[in-house]
Formats: C-alpha cells, structure tokens, sequence
C-alpha cells in the first residue's frame, strides 16, 4: 500500500510539472532529466548548462550546435520529469539532422507568429499557412510535427477552433503524402489534444478509419484501445460514437465481440473519464459491465463509487437514476449496500477492504446528493425507496448516522425516505441549531409543496417524522412556510390536502394555535402584523383545522395595542433632515429625467459610507452627514457608460470615488480629480442592479481611510479592497467570517487586511449568558461619530450597537 501510494504521489508531482529525485519512478511516461553543458567562443570559460529531459536531449543539442555552441561530453542525469513529445524543431533535428536548417530558419518566425496568436489570430494563420507552404517545397515529412506545433500555440493562445484545424492539417499531411507514422508518438499526440480539448470526434474518428487503412486489424485494435484507455484514465469521457468504431474495429481483427468488449469495459470503468459518459456507452455496455461485476468485487464497488453524469438518453433525470439502481441490482453490485458483514461471501473478498471501503450511509447521502443536483428537490423515487427498505437492516448494524439532508444552498431532505429510515430505526442525521433556518446558516427543511402536489407511487404517512422531536418543530416550521410565497405558496387544492392529511393537519394545527398565540401576546401593532402575516394564508382552512386559534383571534381586543403604540411612538416620527431634503430633491430629478426619455426609470440610490449616506442618481451623488451634506459631485461618466449598468461609490477622507462598469472593465476616477480616469482592481462591484443595503458597515479609520474588511481604503486608491461586515470599538476592530456553518467575527487589523483569531468586543460579550446564544450575524458595535450624540438607538457615550441573542 505505502508503495502504491508513493507511486501515486509520484504519478500527481509528475503531472503538475514537478522535479523528481532521479531514480523516484519507474512509470512509462517519466523521463530524465539532464544537465547539459555548452561552450562557446564568445563566452569564453563561461559555460551555459541547460536542464533538458533526456529524450530532448538530442534535439537540444544539434539546435544550440546551429548557434554555434559546443556540447561537453558529459550529461548527468539530475531528476526525473514528464516525457514529453518531441515536437518542431525538436522532432526534425533528432530525425533528420541533414535537412534541420529547414526547420531551425523557421524558428524566429514561429515565435513571431504565436506572440500575435493571442490578439491577432486571422493574421497568424495566415503566416503559418505561407510557412507550411514554404516547408512543403523541400521537407513535406515535417509537416506533422510542423503543424502540431502551430496548434499547441494556438492552444496557449486560448484558440482551441485554431488549434484543432492545425491538428487536423498535420493528420491530413500524413494521408496526402504517405508519410511514415510512428504509431507511439501519434497515439501520444492524440492524447495530448484530447486532454487540451483540441480533438474535435470527427479527427477520433478519422484515427479510427486511418488505423484500418495503414496497420493489421490487430494493431489497429490494439493501438485505439491503448488510446481509449489513455485518454479516459486522463479524465475525456468515452465519446458517443465510440460502440460503433470499436465494433468495427473488433469485427476486422476477428475477435469475440462480447470477450473484447468485457475487457474495454474492464479497463474504462476506474478511469474518472468513465463518470461523464454517454447514454449510449451504458446503453451498449451495460450487459458487459453487468457480467464484469458479477465476477469481479472490486468492480461492484467501483460502482458504488460514482454516479453517472448521463445515464438516459431521454434527458429525463428521474429515468437515468431509476436506470441506474437497476443496474446497481443486476449487477449485484446493491449486496455491498444491503448484506450484513458477516453475510458477505468472503471468497469474493476474502481480505474484507471492498465490504470496509463501501459504507451504506455515505453512498445514500451522496445519492440523494446526485438526486438533487440539478434540482429544487429530489421528487419521489420508488425505486429509492425500495433499495432503501432493503438497505435498512445493514444501516442499522453500522449504526453510522445517514446525512439525508442535501443540497448546496438550502438542503432539504426526502420525506418519504427520511420517514422510512426513521420508521426502520435508521440513525438519521438532525441539522444542528445553525442549520434549521433560526440564524442566517444554510436553511434545512422540506419541499413540503412538491411532496404534497406528487402523485408517484411511495408516499408514506409521515407518523415517523412527525414523532421525532427535532424533525416535528423542522416539519411544522416548513409547513408555516408555505404561506411565505417563497416557491412553496399552495393553491387551494394543495391548500385543501395540507387540511386533510392526518399527520400534517396536526402539525398545521399546533402551528396556527401558536401563530395565533403570538397575535394575542403581541405588545405592539407591529408583532400583532407579523403574527396575522403569517395567518393570512391559511385563512380559508383556519376554523376547520384549528377552531381555537380562531377563538383566540376572533375574542382579541387589538384596542388597547393601538393606543399603546400611538403613545409609544412609531417609526415615522424620527427623521435625519438632511437626508430627508436631499433624498426629495435627487427623487424630483430623476423623475424628470425619466420623463424626458433620456433614461431608463430611475431611483434614487442609496450606499453606505458609514456615519454618512450616499444617495445618487445617475447624473449626481451626494454624501449626506449626521449634521449636514458633505459632499454635491456631478458625475462625469463617459457617453460609452452602459446606462443599464448602475454605478458603485466608495466615500473616504472627504473625497468620493466613482466607479462604473464599461466594455467589460471596471473604471473610476476620484472626485478631486475626475479626469483622472484608471481601471479599478481588486474586490468587483455588482455589474447590475444596485446593491442591497445590508449591516456591511464599513468604519472610517482615526488616521485616515475606512476599514471595509480587507485591507483600509484611502483617497487615490486604485485598487478596491474586498467588503466584509466591520465592527469597532474604539480599541480594536473585527470583521465578518465563518466557521463552518457559524458566523463568527474575527480580530481584524486595517493596516494590511489581516485576520486573527474569533473574538468577540466587549460590548457583545456582555450580552452572552449561560442557556442562551448569542446570534452573532445580528450584532452590531460601532465607536459614536461627532453628530450621533442624541441618537435613538442604543449608546453608552462610546459605542452604539446592538446583540441579539436567543
């Protein structure tokens, strides 16, 4: 194992470009590396050793020799590197030395030709074309070698249509002139394009209908199956076509069809090409891979250990996936899911790694993972279901919990199979506190709207899921979430089934009666608002389902909570005059401005710039103070500016940088110096649409510019720091991170944008007791600023800020 692994790790340095101690591996594809030593006249006794693998090394000599540069005798060999393929002039010069000046006095051109690849690549063409004509007046056998090369700088020039059409111009010299093939290094060349992406199937093809033409059906075989194998094993996926070529070719060498394809399969199925397969590969394949894994353990379990990108040829999800549990079943590769251990049939495994290395509760997470990866949710699937139902008893033995739960940005989990395992006594994961959607963590629950509205066959009563504590407070928030209108709002009929399941009317019950019983415990007329919001939905099915609910609605005095509010006061009696005046006045100018058609309709934009606010149309911005305006600045965007593209503002040191979005770039200018127009780097500005106001305060420094979360923004900065929530408090600052699901905020210093440990300031400390927690994405510390000195909000003469906990 330790040497396998060595090999392995050898085999990955190798592919990134790594130096090997000489002598490291073995493998077919490494070479040496030499140190070469040359002289030259003008150099005196200064020698110029060059590093060149060892099957360059040739090559490199004869082309420093037309320099003028003599070789030492000596080569030592210092390391191991990747073989390469000799390509032109290398190929030329170590093949045939007496015409190499042909090759070598194209050289200079050939650079000068691939430095203009990249930004003028009709042009280059054309000069690659008048030196393939020029070469094929005296050395046509170059042209492969030639041609390939100009498709490898077209390749770095990021021009793969370039790239495959010299490719295909280097085979097509091969036909037109009979040339020699040496089928190694062409099968390596084909290799090499394939993985750059360069290899068009037509050319693959091509090699296939060129193979049958120049070798014994034999070889023929032999070498496209070595290709085959090469490429997948280097990640390219079979290709559509692939069935019919390697028929043909088994027809023409006279071999079993059903052996030879058993050993294609064989050799493809570990290859990570194999995962991004055609349809049509398991549609041709699936009776050869069905008896290879009947035979073999270690390809059952390499069948656990993938799920096919393309499985259907219908682009139906749900018929690929059912395809693919059949497959599993046939092949008897689902025993490793369902047998106990003690079950397993050791002479099939006799060591027991295979049964050790598959582990039924991380295959069935990462299938509901496969099931939900290019959708909302999942569906039902009879056939999980059942697999599942016959997986319960190893589940179980493992004890190992099943995380069911999935999904990038909001994980839901299957209500039928999380109620199967939960009914079969399966460990099932629970989302923690950060997950159930209570704090701004990944929100976990249920497509309750889309299991209601399914018809296939499978749905089960949900009693287990309604009798596990932590799954019965998810269910019932996921079923008050239905009146949100967040893609789950329920139609009348779905309404009408939610009333007449007998577990989820239960749950809809206790979820109203306590909606209903924050109406009556509400102390203001903004709770008793979002206690009936929440209702609201369900209006038409409240008395039926959850008659005391409405008894409490319908005896409650709401009277008293009005007067109490009116006395209290409300939100509308506060007021920033400045911003009050400057915000009607920009409103007035851009309603103008729409109504003379000029522009799309705008509105006033608001950005942060922490005391102060910036309000902008897209003619002016101005940067509003707690005691005044700081700041009227026309906009000087050029005509070019996309007008549907909102510009962004940072406001530092009393000067305001503009930022817009044009031809791709993102530009800005000072407003001290609006002529001074740069592109601006760093952290990028939303291209569209404006930004939403949110709690990323960024804080003005004490001796200059404003922390913003990465490094501290100055005046006549070209370059945008990255924007994090901050806190301060006078005597350090933090800024917004994560671990793990957890917000947390870490010890941040401005002067270079550096992060420490998670910490939290005084002010927040004070509000962590024990039995509760502090929910640190809500809270919020900030040191006063001249103007703030009478504010509402929370201050002790030092600080504002809140911390909310639970």
């Amino acid at each position: 194992r330790d040497a396998s692994a060595a090999e392995a790790r050898a085999a990955t340095l190798l592919d990134a470009g790594a130096i090997l101690p000489a002598g490291t591996t073995d493998r077919d594809d490494a070479d040496t590396l030499t140190a070469r030593t040359y002289t030259h006249t003008a150099l005196g006794d200064r020698p110029v050793v060059r590093l060149v693998p060892g099957t360059l090394g040739e090559a490199e000599d004869l082309a420093l020799e037309f320099l003028g540069l003599a070789r030492t005798t000596e080569a030592p060999v210092v390391g191991q590197v990747r073989r390469e393929t000799l390509g032109f002039p290398a190929w030329a010069l170590v093949n045939d030395p007496a015409n190499g000046h042909h090759a070598l006095a194209l050289v200079k051109d050939i650079e000068r030709l691939g430095r203009q690849a990249k930004t003028r690549a009709g042009a280059a063409k054309e000069g690659f074309d008048e030196l393939g004509t020029r070469l094929g007046r005296a050395v046509p056998h170059f042209f492969p070698t030639y041609y390939e090369q100009v498709a490898r700088l077209f390749l770095q020039a990021e021009n793969a249509t370039y790239a495959a059409s010299f490719f295909g111009k280097a085979r097509e010299a091969e036909r037109v002139h009979g040339l020699v093939v040496d089928e190694d290094r062409q099968r390596a060349v084909f290799l090499e394009f394939a993985l750059a992406g360069a290899l068009t199937v037509k050319a693959l093809r091509q090699y296939v209908r060129d193979l049958v033409a120049r070798l014994a059906p034999a070889d023929a075989w032999a070498q496209f199956r070595r290709l085959l194998v090469e490429r997948c094993a280097a990640g390219m996926p079979p290709y559509a076509a692939l069935p019919q070529d390697v028929r043909t070719l088994v027809k023409a060498a006279g071999l079993d069809r059903e052996s030879a394809e058993r050993e294609l399969v064989a050799d493809l199925i570990g290859s990570p090409g194999v995962v991004r397969a055609p349809a049509s590969f398991w549609a041709t394949y699936g009776p050869a891979l069905i008896a290879l894994a009947r035979a073999d353990a270690s390809v059952r379990a390499r069948l656990l250990g993938f799920f096919p990108e393309t499985f259907s040829e219908n682009n139906r999800d749900t018929d690929g996936e059912s395809g693919w549990l059949a497959l599993l079943a046939e092949s008897g590769a689902e025993e490793l899911l369902t047998a106990l251990p003690a079950a397993s049939d050791p002479s099939s495994d006799p060591s027991g790694r295979l049964d050790a290395a598959v582990s039924p509760a991380d295959w069935l997470a990462r299938w509901e993972a496969y099931r939900r990866r290019n959708r909302a949710s999942s569906g039902r699937s009879p056939r999980t279901l059942d697999l599942a139902a016959r997986m319960t008893d190893r589940l179980r033995a493992d004890g190992r919990p099943v995380e069911l739960f999935q999904g990038r940005w909001q994980p839901t989990a299957d209500l039928d199979l999380l109620d199967l395992c939960l009914a079969s006594g399966v460990p099932v994961a629970e989302p923690d506190d950060e997950e159930t959607g209570r704090g701004q963590g990944r929100s976990h629950g249920f497509s309750l709207g889309q299991w209601l509205a399914d018809d296939a066959p499978g749905r089960r009563d949900l009693a287990a899921v309604a009798g596990h504590p932590a799954f019965r407070d998810l269910l019932r928030r996921n079923i008050g979430g239905l009146g949100n209108g967040r893609g789950q709002r329920l139609s009348d009929a779905g309404m009408a089934k939610l009333a007449a399941h007998p577990v989820l009317s239960v749950l809809l019950r206790e979820w109203l009666t306590g909606c209903a019983e924050q109406y009556t415990a509400a102390r203001g007329l903004p709770g008793l608002r979002i206690a009936l919001n929440q209702l609201s939905p369900f209006r038409a099915v409240v008395a039926d389902v959850a008659p005391e609910a409405a008894r409490l609605l319908e005896e409650h005095d709401v009277v008293p909570l009005l007067a109490a509010t009116l006395r209290t006061g409300v939100f509308d009696e506060l007021g920033w005059p400045a911003l009050d005046e400057t915000y009607a006045e920009l409103a007035a100018e851009a309603d103008t401005a729409s109504r003379r058609g000029n522009n799309r309709s705008q509105n006033v934009g608001v950005t942060g710039a922490w005391p102060a606010l910036i309000l902008n149309t897209l003619e002016r911005a101005v940067v509003v103070g707690p005691e005044g305006v700081l700041l009227r600045h026309t906009l000087r965007l050029p005509p070019s500016t996309d007008q549907w593209r909102t510009p962004a503002f940072r406001f530092v040191d009393g000067e305001l940088l503009v930022i817009w979005w044009e031809d791709g770039n993102q530009r800005g200018y000072w407003s001290h110096r609006p002529a001074d127009v740069f592109t601006v780097g760093g952290e990028q500005t939303p291209r569209w649409g404006r930004p939403s106001l949110s709690d990323e305060v960024c804080v003005p420094l004490p001796g200059g510019g404003r922390a913003t979360g990465g490094k501290a923004l100055h005046a006549g900065d070209t370059t945008l720091p990255p924007q994090r929530a901050v806190l301060a408090d006078g005597t350090g600052h933090w800024r917004e991170g994560h671990q793990g699901t957890r917000t947390v905020w870490l010890e941040y210093d401005p002067a270079n944008g550096t992060h420490g440990r998670a910490s939290l300031p005084a002010f927040l400390r004070s509000g962590v007791q024990d039995g509760t927690r502090l929910l640190a994405e809500h809270c919020q510390v900030l040191p006063l600023q001249p103007g703030l000195e009478t504010t509402p909000f929370g201050t002790d003469g030092t600080v504002l800020g809140r911390w909310v906990r639970r």
